[in-house]
């Protein structure tokens, strides 16, 4: 039997997008399959000693992709498409993949499609066009100076031509390469491909109507070996609550001031995983670490508070331990209106952060029973999809095995 090919594109704008593609990746049968993965050089360290052939995937940097997601500009500008495009192309003609998996890689449908190959897009279910539809205004200069809910009313009318802008660009590309044009809805950009892959569960963000080539794969965490560090054991005797502020690659960090300041006046102990990013001066009694082994930290916690997005809630959530998310961006604020709805956490937008209303909440997630038992009930959940089994599943039924 020919070993079947698979490719994977892992753009890495944020880490989540590197993440989800390499635990589906390590779930497959190397002797089965010939794996290749391309992500950008600052993952290289984590994938030096993967049993698969690796590669360098040349992307824009992850801080302009962060910057025009902070002020409503197209994600990937028309530039940066079709050199995505062009590289893309000589990884397919090159190796000759029988399946191409991508995340955040909007390049990918244009390219698998000239060269007539199958692929698959890993997204988030609540981008989803066959999911509940949530309006939610996203985090803009303007909302610096207007609170957000007054501004509700407009942005449902403005929603269409703000998707159109983003769509737009994308659809000049696919127009210059012959391609037909996706619906201008944002939703039907991030799951244009042969296949769709949800990094979530049905139960916690169903959808209606979904068509065969739409596929849960659970929550795609990834556990990476982290060591402890020495004040670990002191942590773990400690015995106050406490609270794990992990705002990864793209929380933001001016949040910090007002959510210290909130955090000394609560009866807890502050763990903090910096991700390499500068941080305010703590308390000496604070736990500081640029990274902290993820699934045991959560567990310890109490509360979690991270960016609101899923690559922050999940884990937490998965410990049973319950949610604080701060948003900036229309991705986190998304995950964070599903977090709410699940009742496992509470949010408050980055804008509305002040002191005063992320001590209230903390208080909430800390002393009403309600969110610890919802998180915990959404962990059991969780613990019933298998990413690894449901993406080896998707394959053999994909490839025809």
């Amino acid at each position: 039997m020919t070993r079947k090919r698979i490719l994977f594109l892992a753009e890495g704008a944020t880490m989540a997008h590197f993440t989800r593609p390499l635990v589906l990746a390590e779930a497959l049968d190397r002797r089965r399959y010939d794996i290749f993965f391309y992500a950008p050089s600052r993952f290289s360290a984590y994938l030096s000693d993967k049993p698969f052939a690796t590669g360098e995937l040349e992307t824009m940097p992850g801080e302009q992709f962060l910057a025009n997601l902070s002020k409503g500009a197209p994600l990937f500008p028309p530039d940066i498409v079709r050199r995505y495009v062009k590289q893309d192309q000589d990884l397919i003609s090159s190796i000759r993949p029988d399946l191409i998996v991508g995340d955040l890689r909007l390049s990918l449908p244009i390219s698998a499609s000239l060269e007539s190959t199958a692929c698959a897009v890993i997204t988030n279910a609540y981008w989803s066009p066959h999911a509940k539809h949530r309006a939610i205004i996203p985090a803009l200069p303007l909302t610096r100076v207007v609170p957000p809910r007054l501004l509700v009313p407009v942005y449902k009318l403005a929603e269409p031509l703000a998707h159109a802008v983003h769509v737009g660009q994308l659809n000049t590309v696919r127009k210059e390469f012959g391609l037909p044009p996706i619906p201008l809805d944002a939703r039907a950009m991030f799951t244009e491909g042969t296949y769709v892959l949800y990094a979530d569960v049905p139960e916690f963000v169903p959808t209606h109507n979904l068509p065969g080539n739409h596929h849960y794969m659970g929550i795609c965490q990834w556990t990476p070996p982290t060591p402890k560090p020495d004040w670990w054991d002191r942590m773990t005797a400690d015995g106050k609550p406490k609270v794990f502020v992990a705002l990864g690659s793209s929380g933001s960090l001016r949040v910090l001031p007002a959510l210290l300041a909130a955090l000394s006046r609560l009866p807890v102990s502050l763990l903090v995983a910096t991700s390499g990013r500068p941080m305010p001066p703590t308390t000496s009694e604070a736990y500081v670490a640029e990274l902290l082994p993820l699934s045991e930290t959560t567990e310890k916690s109490s509360v979690v508070v991270c960016h609101g997005g899923s690559s922050g809630c999940y884990p937490a959530i998965a410990s049973g331990t319950p949610v604080l998310g701060i948003p900036s961006n229309a991705d986190q604020q998304l995950a964070t209106a599903v977090l709410e709805e699940s009742g496992a956490g509470l949010g408050v937008r980055v804008e509305e952060a002040s002191e005063k209303r992320l001590f209230r909440t903390l208080e909430k997630l800390l002393f009403t029973p309600q969110y610890r038992q919802a998180a915990q009930k959404w962990a059991t959940v969780f613990k019933r999809y298998d990413s690894g089994a449901l993406f080896r599943q998707f394959v053999n039924e994909t490839l025809g095995e």
